[in-house]
């Protein structure tokens, strides 16, 4: 598995998440290698392998139902982003009448909010690496074929456990990312709105026929 490591490991990584949706397919890279198995079943039971076995079993199990969380959460987040990102372009008009700090602040609100998008798609398109127990190979493995898949799940829970960690990292920075753009969305309208309502005294109104009459009692 390709990792991502260094400096703004997190951001490089969220970024090429978002560029892989120009290429599916492609398998993505986690934050470090999965841990390796250091140990030796040898010494154990064959009632050991069972137990090892079932464990397993569910740990691959749990990784796929978290991974299907994560998802489907993702898919609501990429509904909202994608609904902030429609509100602040039609806000365009409105904004472009303004000054610059009003603009730029508009604009890193639609990079933003366009970035989770991307983030939230990435994360429910990306090709997810999880371990897997293949039975046909199983099947053709020397005697006995418990001990040989526990050592299979021992060696392959650890890419799950690091896939998923990754995904929810990922999630977590799209989460992040919308709600400062819907800030900055907000503070963009409050600035932006300038309601002017004309008075009895306005002196507009003395030489418009366009205002309302005031009744008198």
């Amino acid at each position: 598995m390709a990792v991502i490591a260094g400096r703004f490991a997190e951001a490089r990584l969220y970024l090429l998440y978002c560029a892989t949706l120009l290429h599916p397919g492609r398998n993505l890279p986690t934050f470090a290698e999965p841990a390796p198995y250091t140990g030796n079943l040898d010494h154990f039971q064959e009632s050991d392998h069972v137990h090892l076995v079932e464990e397993g079993r569910r740990q691959v199990d749990r990784q796929s139902a978290d991974l299907e969380r994560i998802r489907n959460r993702a898919g609501a987040l990429a509904t909202v982003s994608l609904g902030l990102t429609a509100a602040a372009v039609a806000k365009s008009a409105d904004v472009f009448t303004h000054h610059w700090p009003i603009i730029a602040v508009w604009a890193a609100s639609c990079l933003l909010a366009s970035l989770a998008v991307a983030g939230a798609a990435a994360v429910l398109a990306g090709q997810a690496v999880l371990g897997r127990t293949d039975a046909r190979l199983a099947g053709q493995s020397p005697r006995p074929t418990v001990k040989h898949l526990a050592a299979a799940y021992v060696h392959q829970v650890s890419i799950g456990e690091e896939t998923v960690r990754t995904f929810l990292t990922v999630f977590r920075d799209a989460v992040t990312l919308a709600v400062i753009s819907a800030l900055m969305f907000v503070s963009v309208l409050a600035s932006t709105l300038n309601v002017h309502k004309p008075s009895r005294t306005d002196p507009a109104c003395q030489i418009s026929t366009n205002c309302s009459q005031i009744s008198q009692p």
